[in-house]
């Protein structure tokens, strides 16, 4: 099990690491960039930093890194899990007494939860980092009383909040991975048939878990 979970976390963060960074960077500034011009455009400059950092911890980090978990480690689950249904794989395990959801299952969920988590929060200190290049643009501010700021707006109610969106979708992908993979039969033509819908699933999952907390703030 142990060792099913660090490949997991290895395969879900270690791998994805340099090209996660480079995305996240490219795509965080963007929309850095886009509320910073919004709050100036509209007479907001005082609340420049507190917007930034509700959007990072709130809205981008946690949604940015989970699509990319999704793309990635959730079709691969999906994959995994359908393959091993449609060739008998799991059903060895058991005649084996080896249990599927303490050996295959289990571990892949506190991965992808972990993985979430993980690369939500790094993502979140990169944007926020990346955020004094265009406060300096735009504004002049240096660096010391940008972080000083930083520090003031950052509660704790934004850490606790990137962390429990991102549990919840790394959760929710994982576990919809496993149980769409576990609807194939035992044709291989299903294998496919099996990972769109779990795909799909897991997108409607993502926007309900979006829409929900924006509802509740």
């Amino acid at each position: 099990m142990v060792g099913v979970l660090v490949r997991q976390i290895y395969f879900t963060v270690i791998q994805i690491l340099p090209f996660f960074i480079i995305i996240g960077v490219i795509f965080g500034s963007i929309g850095i960039g886009a509320v910073i011009r919004f709050a100036n455009d509209y007479g907001l400059k005082d609340e420049i930093i507190p917007i930034l950092t509700q959007f990072t911890f709130y809205e981008f980090a946690p949604l940015f890194s989970t699509i990319l978990i999704a793309l990635r480690s959730g079709a691969a689950i999906n994959s995994e899990i359908a393959v091993m249904k449609a060739t008998k794989e799991i059903n060895t395990l058991e005649r084996f007494k080896i249990d599927p959801v303490n050996y295959l299952y289990v571990p892949r969920v506190i991965g992808g939860v972990v993985s979430c988590l993980t690369l939500s929060f790094l993502l979140a200190v990169l944007m926020l980092f990346g955020g004094y290049i265009f406060v300096n643009f735009f504004m002049g501010t240096n660096l010391d009383i940008y972080l000083h700021t930083l520090l003031i707006h950052i509660k704790v109610s934004h850490i606790v909040m990137l962390f429990l969106k991102s549990a919840i979708l790394g959760f929710l992908i994982v576990v919809i991975a496993i149980y769409s993979g576990l609807g194939a039969s035992s044709a291989l033509y299903t294998v496919p048939i099996a990972v769109l819908r779990g795909m799909v699933r897991i997108f409607i999952a993502i926007i309900s878990v979006e829409g929900v907390s924006l509802l509740l703030r």
